[in-house]
C-alpha cells in the first residue's frame, strides 16, 4: 500500500440531520469540500513532521510513509558485512583436478600406466602434497620409460648393463663430453665433480628428497642439446634397441649434421598442428648443430631437452628451470608497467647463436629469420641481434659480412627487464631449447612461442591458453601479432593465464617433484635387473 489513508466521509457518518443539512445548503458542499482538502494538508504535514523528527523515524509497522528504508533483516539472516569478501581466484584448472588421497593416486597411476607405482612412491605422494605439486600428470615420464619397460618383460637385464656400460664410459681418461653419473646409496647423492657444469647443483637438488629415494647409479647428459638420436616410435628400431652399434659412445660428431640426421629414424620430418608435415631441417639444431656427441644406440640417458620423434633422452628439469639457480632465466625486477602502456609490439633481443653456419645456411636460423620479418613490420616488431659468435663461425663463413648484413652489435643490448615495455615478447630457440621461456611468461608480457624442441613442461603449457604458438618456420609469426593487437581483450587473458600458471604451478618444488617422480621409475627399472 502506498500513499496516505484519508477519514471516511460515508453516509452514516455524520447521521440524518447531517444528510439532511447538506441538502438544504448549496453553499455547504463547498465549505465541507474545503474543510475536507485543509484536514488532508494538516495530516500529511503531521506525518512527514513526526516521521523525520521521532527517534529512527517512527516507522509503521503498517503504513508506507512514502520513506522507502530496507526493514531490518530478520534475525535467522545476518546483516552483510561492512567489507564483503573479493571473489574467490578459480582454482586453475589442472591443479583442481589432482588425486587428494594415496588411495586415489595410486589408483589413477595404476589406470595410466597398466601397472602399479614404484617403491618409494607413498612418500613421494605425501611429500609431493606437501609440496603442492601436480600428483597426476606425469605422462611424459611415462612416454619417455615405457620402451625400457617394454624391454624388460623380455631382457630385464638390459636398463642395468646399459647403466654399468655408461658408467664406465664416463669414468675412463678420455670420456665424452658433458656426461655426468650420480649414485645415490643409503640417503646419500654421491657425485663426482668437474665433470658437467650442472653436478653439484643436481647433487643438492636430489638432496631434498634423497631420503626416501632407493640406491642407484643415474647417467646425466650436461650438454643442452639431447644425445641420443633413437626413434622409439618406430616398429623397425625395436629389434635393434637391445643391439650395441657404437664402439664410441656418444662421439658422434658429424661435420654436416642435416646429412646425418637425414638418414636416422624419426629426424626427417615431424607431425605438424595441421596439414602437412614441416622438415625437421627448419629446426637449425637439426640442419647444423652447434653442439654434438650423439649415439645411435638406445641409452637410458637423463637430458633438459629433446627432438621428438628423432631422440629419446628422458626428460628432467633443467637449471634452466630452477628460480633459485644462478643459470635460471628469471627476469630480476618486477615488471612495473601496467598492459594498456606497454608498446603493443613483438620484442626481442640476443645472440646469433642457433648452429654452426657454413656457407648462406645461416639464413635459415630462426633467429637470423625473425631479424628479417621484423626489418620489414617495424611499426609491430623491435627484434635485433645483440651479439654474434664467432665461434659458430665455421665452415665457409666471413663474421663481418653477417654482421653487416643483420646490423649485429652491442648498440642493440637491452637489460632482460627492457622486457617490460612490450606487450608481446617471442620466445626462440637458440643453439637448443629456450632457458628463458619461464621467465617470459613470468614478465607481464604476452609469450610468443617458437620451438622444436620438448621439455618436462610441455604437456601442461598450453597453446592459445597460455602462450601464442608460432611455426618453427616463423611463416605465420605476422599474422599471430596482427591478431593480438586487434584482439586486445583476449591476448591479455592469455598473457594472465601464462603467468598465473607459471607462477603457481611450475616452481622450484614442482621441478623437484617431476625429477623425483623420474627417478623412482629409474631406480624401479635399475632394481628388476638386480632381482634376476
Amino acid at each position: 500500500m502506498s500513499g496516505f489513508v484519508s477519514p471516511s466521509t460515508s453516509p452514516g457518518h455524520g447521521g440524518t440531520s447531517y444528510l439532511a443539512g447538506w441538502r438544504s445548503s448549496a453553499r455547504r458542499p463547498r465549505f465541507y469540500l474545503a474543510a475536507t482538502g485543509v484536514m488532508c494538508v494538516l495530516l500529511v504535514s503531521y506525518a512527514l513532521f513526526s516521521q523525520r523528527f521521532t527517534p529512527e523515524h517512527m516507522e509503521h509497522p503498517d503504513v508506507d510513509f512514502g520513506i522507502h528504508n530496507p526493514p531490518p533483516p530478520p534475525p535467522s539472516r545476518p546483516p552483510p558485512p561492512d567489507h564483503p569478501e573479493p571473489p574467490s581466484i578459480p582454482v586453475i584448472p589442472i591443479v583442481a583436478v589432482q588425486s587428494r588421497t594415496l588411495g586415489q593416486a595410486r589408483s589413477r597411476y595404476a589406470l595410466r600406466h597398466n601397472r602399479a607405482p614404484p617403491p618409494g612412491y607413498d612418500e613421494w605422494f605425501h611429500w609431493a602434497q606437501e609440496k603442492k605439486c601436480l600428483i597426476d600428470e606425469y605422462q611424459q615420464v611415462y612416454r619417455d620409460f615405457e620402451p625400457f619397460y617394454q624391454i624388460a618383460e623380455t631382457n630385464r637385464t638390459h636398463f642395468l648393463n646399459m647403466i654399468r656400460r655408461g658408467v664406465d664410459v664416463i669414468n675412463v681418461g678420455n670420456r665424452p663430453t658433458g656426461l655426468a653419473n650420480i649414485t645415490i646409496r643409503g640417503g646419500e647423492a654421491l657425485v663426482a665433480n668437474d665433470r658437467t657444469y650442472f653436478d653439484n647443483e643436481w647433487r643438492d637438488r636430489i638432496r631434498n628428497f634423497v631420503h626416501f629415494l632407493p640406491d642407484m647409479e643415474i647417467l646425466f647428459n650436461g650438454n643442452d642439446e639431447p644425445r641420443v638420436v633413437f626413434d622409439t616410435s618406430s616398429l623397425e628400431t625395436r629389434a635393434r634397441a637391445t643391439e650395441i652399434h657404437d664402439e664410441t659412445p656418444f662421439e658422434i660428431k658429424p661435420k654436416y649434421t642435416n646429412e646425418f640426421f637425414r638418414n636416422q629414424s624419426g629426424c626427417s620430418g615431424w607431425t605438424t598442428e595441421a596439414g602437412f608435415g614441416s622438415s625437421l631441417e627448419d629446426i637449425a639444431f637439426i640442419a647444423s648443430s652447434s653442439s654434438s656427441g650423439f649415439t645411435t644406440d638406445f641409452w637410458p640417458m637423463l637430458s633438459f631437452t629433446k627432438v621428438h620423434p628423432c631422440f629419446s633422452d628422458i626428460l628432467f628439469p633443467s637449471q634452466y628451470h630452477y628460480a633459485s639457480s644462478w643459470y635460471s632465466g628469471k627476469i630480476s625486477e618486477p615488471n612495473d608497467i601496467e598492459w594498456a602502456k606497454k608498446e603493443p609490439k613483438l620484442y626481442w633481443r640476443g645472440s646469433s647463436n642457433g648452429g654452426h653456419i657454413v656457407g648462406q645456411n645461416y639464413h635459415n636460423f630462426p633467429r637470423f629469420r625473425l631479424v628479417t620479418i621484423g626489418n620489414a613490420h617495424p611499426d609491430i616488431m623491435d627484434t635485433h641481434i645483440s651479439g654474434f659468435w664467432g665461434s659458430h663461425c665455421t665452415y665457409e663463413c666471413e663474421a663481418r659480412p653477417i654482421e653487416e648484413e643483420y646490423d649485429i652489435g652491442d648498440q642493440w643490448h637491452m637489460p632482460r627487464e627492457a622486457v617490460h615495455r612490450f606487450r608481446y615478447v617471442l620466445d626462440v630457440d637458440g643453439n637448443t631449447f629456450s632457458g628463458r621461456y619461464l621467465g617470459l611468461l613470468k614478465s607481464g608480457s604476452l609469450v610468443f612461442k617458437t620451438t622444436g624442441f620438448t621439455e618436462y613442461f610441455s604437456d601442461w603449457l598450453r597453446p592459445y591458453e597460455h602462450y601464442i604458438p608460432v611455426k618453427v618456420d616463423l611463416s605465420d609469426l605476422v599474422d599471430r601479432v596482427r591478431w593480438a593487437i586487434d584482439n586486445d581483450d583476449e591476448a591479455k587473458r592469455i598473457q594472465q593465464a601464462g603467468q598465473r600458471f607459471a607462477e603457481e604451478v611450475i616452481t622450484d618444488e614442482q621441478n623437484d617433484c617431476y625429477f623425483a617422480a623420474v627417478l623412482l621409475e629409474w631406480a624401479r627399472l635399475q632394481r628388476m635387473a638386480e632381482e634376476v
